[in-house]
């Protein structure tokens, strides 16, 4: 009788264990978040995460990408699908491509005295749906954001403080969009804004 309780005890701890453990690891699977630290030159990126709550890097620890002549590529597919990623470093190209739900994105590239975005390009094409995009090109000329938001409630910014040369190609198309870009000097700046639909409120500030 004890050795039977016992092992009745002891088969139901083990059980125990074992769910707790399958759990996790499901939290685990369903967080799919994802943290990097890339430093170094002429490195290649490639990033595809599918599944429900996508995660690259958050508000208190962006994902980082340093050094020159990198190419990042990043595929979010499905639900929450979230990115804040800093990227330092001269001649660097960014491609982010997301596919639907709660997006909110942040890429600053150049953010320090040492570091610079200049001849970076840096790309975000998002479909769908609760969209928030933010990116910040800091010191160097030469950088250019394209910027394609197809649906839904759209907010994107984009920043320069360019020095010579800096492009930003934004487009919208649908719903309840409102569109910022905010170049500044010295010289040369092109803006390119195409929104469609809805709740437009466009404001373009360039500099000398």
């Amino acid at each position: 009788m004890e050795v039977q309780t016992k092992g009745r005890t002891e088969m139901k701890k083990i059980t125990g264990y074992i769910i707790m453990a399958l759990l996790l690891f499901a939290n685990n699977v369903f967080a799919n978040e994802l943290y990097v630290e890339q430093v170094g030159d002429s490195s290649t990126v490639t990033i595809t995460q599918d599944g429900v709550g996508n995660a690259i890097g958050d508000s208190l620890v962006s994902a980082y990408i340093g050094g020159g002549s990198n190419t990042v590529t990043i595929e979010q597919i499905g639900d929450n699908n979230t990115l804040a990623m800093i990227v330092n470093g001269a001649a660097t190209n960014t491609t982010v491509t997301t596919h639907g739900n709660n997006n909110l994105q942040s890429i600053t590239c150049g953010t320090s005295s040492t570091a610079t975005c200049s001849g970076s390009t840096i790309k975000q094409i998002i479909t769908g749906d609760d969209n928030t995009v933010t990116t910040n090109l800091g010191s160097g000329g030469s950088h250019i954001s394209e910027i394609t938001v197809v649906g839904d409630t759209n907010t994107i910014t984009h920043t320069s403080t360019n020095t010579g040369t800096a492009n930003a190609y934004i487009t919208a198309t649908g719903n309840t969009n409102t569109i910022g870009v905010t170049q500044s000097g010295t010289t040369a700046k092109s803006v390119t804004v195409n929104s469609t639909g809805n709740s437009n409120s466009i404001s373009i500030h360039q500099s000398n």
